[in-house]
């Protein structure tokens, strides 16, 4: 049997001590990959034990709060204006009596204008035929305003000038585009200025004529109230009057 020698002993010696220093190394990356599979573990346990907060919600808006909630505003179209075409007609006769007869549908047509839901248009001179025919013209749309100064039972005099104020009227007749169907007619008297020529207190507005006879300012002022009845025909406010 050889007997070990020194040699031998250490190289035996370093062999178990290189193996221990393996199994220790082994040993601890055992124990940290069973320290890192704990760890795991504690942390699912402790996910799967925690509740999960639901999300929060806004508080319901009580009733009361939707109700006096101010509506939102729309925007409102301007309404379509209504056209007017303003005519009329003068016999020779009332012409001569009459300083301001011709001029007539141009002062009814001026307080009309007064208004902003019309929109006026001068037809000139027109006898009633005409005017039907221009009213059944579909394409303009345009309702014929017609107007005429007429008398009741007495003959004119233009030169001793007899004829009296209460002894005329305004006659006017409204009518619908497209069928010249009567939308409205009326008569308006002409009401007596007492003095003959007027004073200075009774001054027109100055968007009219500035008149002295007492038979102008009474085809004025008559004039003035025949537009006031065509307001009420399309149920307009009466606008104020031009200054």
């Amino acid at each position: 049997m050889r007997e070990l020698k020194f040699s031998d002993r250490d190289k035996s010696g370093a062999a178990r001590r290189q193996q221990k220093s393996v199994m220790a190394r082994s040993f601890v990356a055992v124990l940290c990959c069973a320290l890192v599979v704990l760890a795991a573990v504690g942390v699912g346990y402790a996910q799967a034990g925690r509740r999960v907060a639901k999300p929060k919600s806004d508080p319901p808006v009580p009733k009361s709060a939707e109700a006096t909630a101010a509506p939102v505003a729309e925007p409102t179209a301007e309404p379509e204006k209504i056209s007017l075409l303003v005519t009329g007609y003068t016999s020779g006769s009332m012409r001569y009596a009459m300083g301001l007869a011709d001029n007539l549908p141009g002062v009814v047509g001026r307080r009309l204008q007064d208004s902003r839901r019309l929109q006026i248009t001068s037809g000139g001179e027109m006898t009633r035929g005409e005017a039907t025919k221009r009213a059944k013209n579909a394409e303009t749309k345009t309702f014929v305003v017609w107007i005429e100064l007429e008398g009741h039972g007495f003959d004119l005099d233009p030169i001793n000038q007899r004829t009296r104020v209460e002894d005329l009227s305004v006659r006017y007749i409204v009518l619908e585009p497209g069928t010249a169907k009567l939308k409205d007619q009326g008569s308006v008297p002409l009401r007596p200025v007492r003095g003959g020529v007027l004073g200075t207190t009774r001054r027109l507005p100055s968007c009219y004529p500035q008149v002295t006879s007492s038979f102008e300012y009474a085809v004025v002022y008559a004039g003035i109230e025949t537009a006031e009845r065509v307001f009420r025909t399309f149920s307009l406010t009466s606008p104020a009057l031009c200054t």
